[in-house]
């Protein structure tokens, strides 16, 4: 072979130092030494055992030592010479004749320059390594203080900055209907939305305030005030700014916002956040678009809120809940119609209350069935359930239990109809239709003797959606009402479309002894709408025989209410379906 030179080594080194890591450099290393002094094998030996190896299967190297002479199967014998590097041996195997002294010498060189080009290898790898985590925990720490999706401070930020401000406002804001634009169009429209909100966020406060998103679809804002009627202006504009359409997946979306405020010097950066938040908890309650400023009692109410929570948590498991049912009275015969599922909570205060014959489940404390329980209203509990998506359950419990006792019901009053309520979580769930045709089959009912009852806002909520899960209801004949109508939103072109057969008129309408002239003229109207798109009309609230009398003169066809019938537990019902109201 040619003398070797410096120029090779460059060469050797190069090709070596280009790998990106040590198994690729030490490959490359091998192939190059043996085609450099036109060898037939080479290899490198670690720890007794060969690494890398070149012109053969490392496999059939087992057992290969640095012997000058080494006999291969398939090959023969072949001369062998080798050379210490740091980390191992670089050998090679000729057939012909052994490697002369400067060959040796070239191999020499090349063990060397291995073990310096492996050992930048491994500097440059914890290097790599070390700036990758630096970049990360950058990343990290950004992110923590930067939304990555807004572009707003994160809490973490947030907090920083409250701390330093000294005296200073703060606007809690969660949006309203965020999710079931979520559902609906998907989580890369809600993306979209939440960059949307922030820029009007940004759009409605000054240069000084900061504006935060705290999760979810929560944001916060510092205002550099601490009076209250000025926060409270800001918070106004936000709504207004919150409730114009964004243009959303190709479509006008409209969703609101909720406010709660915290004001005031002395507290803690912490403490003045959590208070907005408390504030903001209490504006959902009173319902959308509402804001409230903190006051200390509602920290009280807060943690009865969570005690709540906690509860409620338990309740269906530990059989807390109870039906009672509420006659639907035809107004024109005073007779039954149907009758509509209302759930109650019976919350024991301590332990669990047995009914009489039940057992109590795994893990409950039984006490007496007489023992004190509180009466939780639906209003508390049902807007907690949604806000937990324990309503699924819960709503899928009273589906299949009031079946299952209209059913028997029915043995004895076969043109007894049943009201279910469904909420608006209930009526997003990709099982729910399925949860009432299995309902319908194991109980026998048909289709056409149950209705489902939604408020008008959770139909207007999104329409689209609502239309689809209400059209799969009517391909299985089940009825569907809208409840408390006239209190929400609907528009008449929406109403044609909806698969509607029923309007519940809600009794803020008749909220007198004996209806006014103004009540009467709005009943009338929603009355002859129901004639016009051929739905029956349900009057809720009838408390007096006034209003029993006016509603009938008006030709509405039900009615509700405890003039005609309070609510009752499941055995008393057929002894008040039979008796009829007087006509």
């Amino acid at each position: 072979m040619n003398h070797w030179s410096t120029h090779q080594l460059t060469e050797f080194f190069a090709a070596v130092c280009a790998r990106p890591d040590e198994a690729a450099a030490t490959s490359v290393a091998v192939e190059r030494a043996t085609e450099v002094l036109e060898a037939e094998v080479g290899a490198v030996l670690r720890d007794g055992r060969v690494d890398v190896a070149w012109g053969i299967s490392a496999d059939k190297l087992s057992g290969l030592s640095e012997n000058p002479v080494l006999d291969l199967p398939g090959i023969g014998e072949l001369h062998v010479a080798s050379a210490r590097f740091g980390g191992g041996t670089l050998l090679v195997g000729r057939a012909d004749e052994a490697l002369g002294p400067e060959e040796r010498q070239l191999l020499q060189a090349m063990a060397q320059v291995l073990g310096l080009a492996l050992d930048n290898l491994t500097l440059l790898t914890a290097e790599r390594r070390q700036a990758a985590e630096r970049l990360a925990l950058l990343d990290s720490l950004r992110e923590a203080r930067h939304d990555s999706l807004t572009g707003l401070p994160t809490r973490v930020l947030f907090l920083e900055k409250l701390r330093e401000a000294g005296t200073a406002s703060v606007l809690f804001i969660d949006l309203d209907r965020f999710k079931a634009v979520n559902d609906s169009l998907g989580h890369r429209a809600g993306d979209d939305l939440l960059g949307l909100v922030a820029a009007r966020i940004r759009s409605c406060i000054d240069d000084g305030d900061v504006p935060a998103r705290i999760g979810g679809d929560e944001f916060a804002v510092l205002l550099r005030t601490s009076r209250g009627d000025e926060a409270v202006a800001v918070a106004r504009r936000l709504i207004d700014a919150v409730r114009r359409p964004f243009r959303v997946a190709g479509r006008d979306v409209f969703i609101g916002a909720s406010i709660g405020i915290a004001t005031g010097a002395g507290s803690s950066a912490d403490d003045l956040l959590g208070n907005a938040d408390v504030a903001m908890y209490r504006a959902k309650k009173d319902g959308p678009g509402k804001v409230v400023v903190f006051e200390p009692h509602m920290h009280a109410q807060a943690l009865a809120r969570l005690n709540l929570d906690g509860d409620l948590q338990r309740a269906l498991e530990l059989g807390q809940f109870r039906l009672q049912y509420q006659p639907l009275i035809r107004l024109g015969s005073g007779t039954t119609y149907g009758v509509e599922a209302l759930i109650r909570w019976h919350k024991p205060r301590h332990g669990y209350a047995l009914t009489p014959g039940s057992v109590a489940p795994h893990g409950a404390v039984p006490v007496d069935v007489a023992a004190p329980v509180d009466f939780v209203s639906p209003a508390d509990f049902v807007p907690m359930a949604e806000e937990t998506g324990l309503i699924i359950d819960i709503g899928r419990w009273v589906l299949n239990t009031a079946g299952d006792q209209a059913a028997r019901w029915r043995t004895a009053m076969p043109d007894l109809r049943l009201n279910v309520n469904v909420s608006g979580r209930q009526l997003t769930d990709p099982l729910f239709v399925a949860d009432v045709e299995r309902m319908l089959a194991r109980t026998g009912l048909p289709a056409e003797a149950v209705t489902c009852e939604l408020t008008e806002s959770v139909l207007m909520n999104d329409p689209a959606v609502a239309i689809a899960c209400l059209g799969e209801l009517r391909s299985l004949g089940v009825g569907v009402s809208i409840d408390d109508f006239g209190t929400g939103y609907s528009s008449l072109s929406y109403l044609r479309r909806l698969p509607v057969d029923e309007l519940k008129i809600d009794r803020a309408f008749i909220g007198e002894a004996v209806p006014s002239r103004e009540d009467l003229a709005v009943v009338r109207a929603v009355v002859e709408l129901g004639r016009t798109l051929k739905l029956r009309t349900v009057i809720e609230g009838v408390e007096t025989e006034e209003q029993r009398r006016a509603m009938r003169r008006l030709g509405c066809d039900l009615g509700q209410g405890y003039h005609l019938c309070r609510p009752a537990d499941p055995e008393r019902i057929p002894g008040l379906l039979f008796e009829p109201i007087a006509a």
